[in-house]
């Protein structure tokens, strides 16, 4: 009995090496490129950091820290299926041209807000030409970075170039129905902008009513049984941008 027990502890002790040196088989090195100038490493997937940042291990044992920004569109393909998290791809390096249509556009105070919202990046030329909004830069993020501080001014629009636009929806606290929502960060220079919430209150479900005014930094959208992706999406319909919760 004493000589069986011996016996299978030696063959359990074993089968753990085996398994161990298994899952060191099945590590998966590869070739990772550098987006910026295609320098490239052997190295090992770790694990996300965040989802902006990898962990990657080298051949020689040193574990780094790798912007997902840094790599490639392969590497960053490669990431998206070991960890189910959608990386962006990477933006064009060459001059970029956007033309962005369906931004709300009612009046100068509108396209003032605009202008105002990308006055401040250097290197980016961007003009109002029959109610769309052209951008064009030395690059695919600097074209971005407009896209981002015309939507974070309260615009939305449809981007002509599939590389370059503005970002998916996204609402806070979208898991239960609601009968109030609050909503921020809208452009609302004028009475054709206030009317336009009222077409977004048409376009949900439940929604009854708003508090928006001219100028407000801040609204609430009342109704029954909401949910925030809805308001956000009508909102976008209208050519607006905001924060909903």
């Amino acid at each position: 009995m004493k000589r069986n027990a011996f016996f299978l502890m030696v063959w359990l002790a074993t089968a753990a090496v085996l398994l161990s040196a298994a899952t060191v088989v099945r590590a998966e090195v590869r070739t990772w490129t550098r987006l910026s100038d295609g320098a490239k490493i052997e190295a090992e997937f770790v694990r996300m950091k965040d989802n902006a940042t990898a962990y990657l291990k080298r051949k020689g044992g040193a574990t780094v820290e790798v912007p997902v920004a840094a790599l490639s569109n392969e590497d960053r393909a490669y990431l998206s299926e070991k960890t189910g998290i959608a990386m962006q791809a990477a933006l064009p390096a060459e001059e970029t041209t956007v033309v962005l249509a369906g931004a709300h556009l009612c009046c100068g105070g509108c396209r003032d807000g605009v202008m105002t919202a990308v006055a401040g990046i250097e290197g980016l030329t961007v003009e109002i030409q029959s109610g769309n909004i052209h951008l064009k830069g030395g690059s695919g993020d600097l074209v971005k970075k407009g896209l981002d501080a015309i939507a974070g001014a309260g615009y939305y629009g449809v981007s002509d170039n599939e590389k370059v636009k503005m970002d998916p929806i996204e609402a806070e606290d979208d898991e239960k129905a609601k009968d109030s929502i609050s909503v921020s960060g809208v452009h609302l220079c004028c009475g054709k902008c206030v009317r336009a919430i009222d077409d977004v209150v048409a376009a949900i479900q439940g929604a009854e009513s708003h508090t928006a005014k001219v100028d407000a930094t801040s609204f609430t959208i009342r109704g029954e049984g909401m949910k925030a992706s809805a308001v956000l999406a009508a909102l976008r319909e209208e050519g607006l941008n905001g924060k909903v919760r």
